[in-house]
């Protein structure tokens, strides 16, 4: 009989694959890469409005039947009707396990197949940073707002899983998926002053999937995470747009967050990657790969890395 590969060695035949920065997809490329979505089923939280929104409309464009989770309800069924057939609204607080359980049913549910495909964590919010609020010292200090994190962190983790389970249940026919995609942020890369709360909750959805990519291969599931830089949505008045140009800043747009999206979604080689969304002056293709998250072969934290993911590989 054939040897058992070593985990050390099925770890490597899984190596992440490394784009090259500022890869642009012919328009030919990518809509056969999207063949591979048909009659799959996407799962959306945060859906019924910004990146959201326009996720849902890809993925429908795509031919994916898509189940979308909002705390919005007015906006959530409105687009569920502009998107008759294959997309099915359901009110969801990210921060309640129930209503997440009710969600993944429904999209089950809602799939041919009975089945999720694709899991997209997609809920999250910025806010005003309590650690440098300005109190008087003289007086007793404020406990500070954490809704930044049970929505980006606590709610992340409740898909997360919430989508680990639901993949395992469903069987490994070809042309099927287990693809988990978390919605980070640059944020979770750069430092950020006067954003410290917001940061660190998208630096843990980058440790996230820096610590699921190491062992959920082990259930044929790969993870990546899009990090948008800033994006104009709904909520930006012209007022805030007109003062983050005038420190400089570029906006990305949601078509190329689709784009990002709908690679990772489509391509099955690809695992452990953090995708960037710039703007198109940034990077000519919309979205590249950070490559930032795996270090040089021969240096110490290579080194710490492999014995970091031998104690933490499961038999």
């Amino acid at each position: 009989m054939p040897r058992k590969p070593q985990r050390e060695e099925c770890h490597r035949d899984r190596r992440y694959l490394d784009w090259t920065p500022q890869l642009c997809v012919s328009v030919y490329q990518f809509f056969s890469l999207l063949t591979n979505m048909r009659l799959a089923n996407n799962m959306r939280f945060a859906g019924a409005s910004g990146l959201g929104k326009a996720f849902v409309h890809r993925f429908v464009e795509a031919g994916a039947y898509v189940t979308f989770g909002d705390v919005n309800e007015e906006a959530g069924f409105k687009l569920a009707a502009e998107l008759t057939g294959k997309a099915r609204f359901v009110r969801c607080d990210v921060r309640s396990w129930e209503e997440q359980v009710c969600l993944f049913e429904a999209a089950v549910a809602n799939s041919p197949r009975l089945s999720c495909d694709i899991v997209i964590a997609n809920a999250g919010i910025p806010g005003p940073d309590g650690l440098f609020a300005g109190e008087d010292p003289s007086l007793p200090p404020t406990r500070p707002d954490t809704t930044i994190f049970d929505v980006n962190l606590t709610g992340t983790i409740y898909t997360t899983k919430l989508a680990i389970h639901y993949f395992r249940r469903q069987s490994l026919e070809p042309g099927r998926d287990r693809c988990l995609i978390l919605i980070g942020s640059i944020a979770g890369y750069l430092d950020l002053p006067g954003s410290a709360t917001y940061s660190m909750s998208k630096f843990g959805v980058r440790a996230l999937m820096r610590s699921l990519r190491r062992n959920a291969w082990v259930d044929s599931i790969r993870v990546n995470l899009v990090s948008p830089s800033y994006i104009i949505t709904p909520a930006y008045t012209e007022e805030i747009i007109a003062f983050f140009e005038s420190k400089g800043v570029k906006f990305a747009s949601e078509s190329d967050a689709c784009k990002a999206i709908l690679r990772i979604a489509s391509d099955t080689t690809v695992n452990g990657r953090s995708i960037a969304v710039v703007s198109k002056e940034d990077c000519a293709g919309g979205y590249f790969d950070l490559a930032e998250d795996d270090f040089p072969e021969g240096s110490k934290l290579y080194d710490l890395q492999n014995v970091a993911t031998n104690v933490g590989s499961r038999t």
